[in-house]
């Protein structure tokens, strides 16, 4: 577990939960948002609680243990992390599989914006930002698809890259080809 939240890595690897699974049962969880408090003010889900990583071992008291948790950030690390701790202390914890951006992502209502990172100028134009979200979204499903904390082969991901292509209108001619020219490299 990393230091700021204190103690040794518990051993026990949390699950991840999907942004509709959260919603449809947000009233029997309790949500812990573990980013930093400006990232907080920013825009958050309604009802969650701030409780920033770093002082999650000092503010656990404050979670009640009858209940499950279900620990946020922007996009997954942090709350994994967190909720891995959580279990170690006794909690039924999950994270919330992707963060805030699968949350924002699924059409769930936020509080406000999401604190996105400022893009570098050369990086700043339709087309890489197009090239960014769809990379953002292929890795949450590749992370959905074999769950968090697992690195499938290349294989996998091969397969797993050609059934996306496919069910989204691609031939498998096209869909071979593109991933034949993908490895070239």
């Amino acid at each position: 577990m990393p230091a700021s939240v204190g103690g040794e890595p518990s051993g026990v690897r949390s699950k991840a939960m999907d942004a509709q699974t959260l919603a449809d049962r947000r009233d029997q969880l309790q949500l812990v948002d573990v980013r930093e408090p400006i990232e907080w003010r920013l825009g958050h889900i309604e009802g969650a609680v701030n409780v920033p990583e770093e002082e999650l071992a000092d503010r656990v008291d404050e979670l009640d243990h009858g209940r499950p948790v279900v620990t946020v950030c922007r996009a997954g690390t942090r709350s994994d992390e967190s909720a891995e701790w959580l279990r170690g202390q006794g909690f039924e914890a999950q994270s919330l599989d992707g963060g805030m951006l699968s949350w924002k992502w699924a059409g769930l209502p936020i509080t406000g914006p999401i604190a996105e990172p400022d893009p570098k100028p050369e990086l700043d134009s339709p087309e890489m930002q197009k090239v960014h979200n769809d990379f953002l979204e292929i890795a949450l499903a590749v992370q959905e698809r074999f769950g968090v904390g697992v690195q499938p082969s290349e294989e996998e991901i091969r397969g797993f890259l050609r059934e996306r292509m496919i069910s989204e209108g691609k031939s498998p001619e096209e869909a071979d080809s593109f991933l034949a020219e993908m490895g070239k490299d």
